[in-house]
């Protein structure tokens, strides 16, 4: 069990949220779902948890400058992360002014920081044990050779269990050249998104060509640039030239292979996925990122602005309900409609509707799955072609008044 509160930090004024396997927030612009997706990566990474417990409100200012959050440090805010595994108990409790800790051991209650970070450590998940275990290996045999700052870089990468994606991937692939430079100016750019490069520019090394269905093309990095082939007229060109909803989308589905298949993250918070893409490929890409992460204790949280993802997750939990309800040999039916893989239960999604001009004064994040059903709330789903409805009434009224 995860439960983050977030009170008056930033454009986030009162928001609870429960977090499941899979986590979906959708709202409008600009009114802190980022801000949400970052503290999430925050709180799910055991390694910038420990840096919060052990450095108190020194480790806690780090890890908002990390993600370009530091901009909000002087307001009046109050942050609470509570996390329930096995028999570990963690409450962290962080205001502008101080960080507090409760934690308990089945009964114990352990105030030292070295047991408390320890413990954690000892929660994360291991996925490639032998290859984990090599590159500990070699990153200590080379310890000597290497600069303090560049060896603390590179034990941070494997200690990792957090991966953000931004929303802002095009750049990347539009100035795919030059990422390697942006650790020249690395004081200028925010952590994260020198993070996400370092994964991106290893992701196109493990995977030097990538076919894409999903797009309808195919890439290929040849150690200088990166091309796109497109499927249909078997043109090759610079990925710099595809077009915006590929660009956008080709980082995201190698840095997500490389993640799930080399590294040892687990948790995954994405944001827009669905950048320039049609909505038929919107939804695709939604299940191909739920196949790819959704398992092995995985977890998945993603932003959006699209009701096509919402539809599409409501989807998945209809399927799952009728996998709980009718037994296993409802999938093959099943399966004729939705990837297996892409079914879901109330109890491993989250679904929240942002933003207090939907929610009403006093309520900032409102579940939009509703208890009963299992299934998301047909008001949520139904919001925006309700508000267009409503809007071609009114205009048909006044159609009708002038034609009388």
């Amino acid at each position: 069990m995860r439960k983050l509160t977030i009170k008056n930090f930033g454009p986030v004024s009162n928001a609870e949220l429960e977090l499941k396997a899979v986590n979906l927030l959708i709202g409008e612009q600009s009114i802190g779902k980022s801000t949400i997706a970052k503290l999430i990566t925050i709180m799910t990474d055991i390694f910038s948890l420990n840096m919060v417990i052990r450095y108190g409100h020194t480790g806690w200012l780090d890890q908002l400058k990390t993600y370009g959050l530091d901009i909000y440090s002087k307001d009046d805010y109050h942050i609470q992360y509570e996390w329930k595994e096995k028999d570990i108990h963690l409450v962290l409790t962080i205001t502008n002014k101080e960080t507090s800790t409760s934690f308990t051991k089945g009964k114990t209650s352990i105030t030292d920081v070295d047991k408390i970070t320890h413990l954690l450590a000892g929660l994360k998940p291991i996925f490639h044990q032998d290859q984990f275990l090599n590159q500990l290996k070699s990153l200590m045999d080379n310890a000597k050779e290497k600069e303090p700052k560049e060896l603390i870089s590179s034990l941070q990468q494997l200690a990792f269990n957090s991966i953000y994606i931004p929303a802002e991937r095009s750049f990347f692939s539009f100035f795919s050249k030059a990422l390697p430079a942006l650790n020249l100016v690395r004081e200028s750019i925010p952590q994260n998104l020198l993070r996400f490069s370092l994964d991106y520019q290893n992701a196109k090394s493990a995977y030097s060509s990538y076919d894409s269905p999903l797009l309808n093309v195919s890439y290929e990095y040849d150690g200088s640039d990166d091309y796109f082939t497109d499927h249909v007229s078997k043109q090759k060109n610079k990925l710099s030239y595809a077009s915006s909803g590929i660009q956008s989308t080709i980082p995201l589905l190698l840095v997500l292979q490389y993640a799930v298949n080399k590294r040892e993250y687990s948790s995954f918070v994405i944001e827009e996925p669905e950048t320039n893409l049609f909505p038929d490929k919107q939804v695709a890409l939604l299940r191909h990122i739920l196949k790819t992460v959704n398992n092995d204790g995985r977890t998945l949280t993603i932003t959006t602005h699209s009701p096509y993802l919402l539809s599409a997750l409501n989807n998945s939990l209809f399927a799952g309900l009728m996998i709980n309800k009718y037994g296993k040999g409802i999938k093959k039916e099943l399966a004729e409609i939705i990837d297996l893989d892409c079914c879901l239960t109330p109890e491993e999604c989250s679904v929240y509707s942002l933003g207090e001009s939907v929610n009403g004064k006093d309520l900032y994040s409102k579940s939009v799955v509703d208890s009963e059903t299992g299934m998301i709330d047909s008001n949520a789903l139904d919001g925006v072609s309700l508000l267009l409805s409503a809007e071609f009434n009114k205009l048909e009224d006044i159609f009708l008044a002038h034609n009388q």
